[in-house]
């Protein structure tokens, strides 16, 4: 089974030490979005500039970010992506959660023998991975 990681575990993890991500990477890989760096490099650097995070913290953020990154098979938004994301979705969702999703469609596609796993905080991005018929990890969303 393939792990998908959104940006909300990853921070949860980086920023509040949730260890929950480990279990994304009990799976056969952790595949996501070239999304997830972008999501969690503008959070860093907002929590920076609005003071939550001091110089410590945002190298020890950076650290951890790019350590689990290094885990991380990305996907590329291809045409093919972004495409589908611009398409009908069972449920509401915002635009980066159907990038996000549309990367999982599209990456089971391709390798229909791999069962996609979501794990994410957002309820919204969970509700029409659901839909969609994905194994959604988390229920609850714990606050960053």
């Amino acid at each position: 089974m393939v792990a998908y990681l959104d940006s909300s575990v990853l921070l949860q993890h980086v920023l509040c030490g949730d260890s929950s991500i480990s279990k994304a990477f009990q799976h056969d890989s952790v595949i996501s979005s070239e999304l997830l760096n972008i999501e969690c490099m503008r959070v860093i650097h907002r929590y920076r500039l609005t003071g939550a995070l001091n110089d410590a913290g945002f190298v020890e953020a950076m650290r951890r970010v790019n350590q689990v990154l290094d885990g991380v098979s990305i996907v590329g938004l291809s045409d093919t992506v972004r495409v589908r994301a611009g398409e009908s979705f069972p449920v509401v969702v915002k635009t980066l959660d159907a990038l996000h999703l549309a990367t999982a469609i599209i990456f089971q596609q391709k390798r229909p023998e791999s069962a996609v796993s979501i794990f994410s905080y957002d309820q919204t991005l969970n509700r029409c991975a659901q839909a969609l018929g994905f194994h959604v990890e988390f229920e609850a969303s714990p606050p960053i």
